[in-house]
């Protein structure tokens, strides 16, 4: 671990964010740093240990561009065109994607910052030194029984997940996006991408402009988490981040 910015694990833990607008397009990315991110991405657990997961890491000039293309063109038609509409938020197609909007269809100050960002990233994520598609080998969950779109999923995302804190402990950072996917045909034809592979998401590689990222405002434990029946809280009071030493207190 010698070298890295952070090896507080709760640390990375608590400051692992989306980034959208703080990352440096500029500043050249190691195929090898992507590599050791990879490897303990891989250490995540995965169903029935199949390993199902393949990553399409993309540096190319020219396949970076094109996936920009489709990124861009997906988010004009479905996040910008309905939002600038005549029905605003309120609109059917992005209500779903929003968090913070109240009853009269207007979006908080926290919403309107997160689609400043994804206005922003939309137009530079081709400037990313890498664009790295996660994809699982399993069949389609569409063709499944039940449980299958969470065995796939969940066999993909703890290691998308573990592959954002190996970044964010060497002080790179990404953001989780979809957008693509209503283009996955053409990615998949841009990239050789088999057809039984399935696109699960498109993560933009950069390092940070700067790496004091803050813990994130988020509802207490008590308001989202319930013991042993729906409704009834969990009764745990929040700690200060600095107290969660991971001890053991039982």
């Amino acid at each position: 671990m010698t070298g890295l910015p952070f090896t507080d694990l709760n640390h990375v833990l608590t400051t692992t964010r989306s980034v959208r607008l703080r990352l440096d397009y500029d500043r050249p990315v190691p195929l090898d740093v992507i590599g050791e991110c990879l490897q303990l991405a891989v250490q995540a657990p995965t169903g029935g240990a199949a390993e199902d997961w393949r990553w399409v890491v993309v540096g190319d000039p020219d396949r970076k561009a094109e996936l920009a293309r489709l990124y861009l063109d997906a988010y004009l038609e479905y996040v910008h065109k309905p939002l600038h509409s005549a029905e605003g938020a309120e609109s059917r197609i992005v209500r779903g994607r929003l968090g913070g909007v109240d009853e009269h269809g207007a979006v908080s100050a926290r919403t309107a910052r997160i689609l400043g960002g994804a206005e922003h990233l939309a137009h530079h994520i081709g400037r990313a030194p890498f664009l790295v598609i996660p994809c699982a080998t399993r069949p389609n969950p569409a063709r499944g029984g039940p449980g299958t779109h969470s065995a796939v999923y969940g066999s993909l995302y703890p290691a998308i997940w573990q592959f954002n804190l190996a970044l964010r402990a060497r002080g790179l950072g990404t953001v989780i996006t979809t957008l693509h996917l209503h283009h996955a045909a053409a990615a998949a034809a841009l990239l050789g991408i088999p057809d039984d592979a399935l696109q699960i998401t498109m993560l933009p590689i950069a390092y940070t402009q700067g790496t004091d990222f803050k813990v994130a405002a988020r509802k207490p434990v008590s308001d989202v988490a319930f013991l042993d029946r729906w409704g009834d809280p969990l009764p745990y009071e929040d700690k200060p981040v600095d107290r969660l030493t991971g001890e053991d207190t039982a």
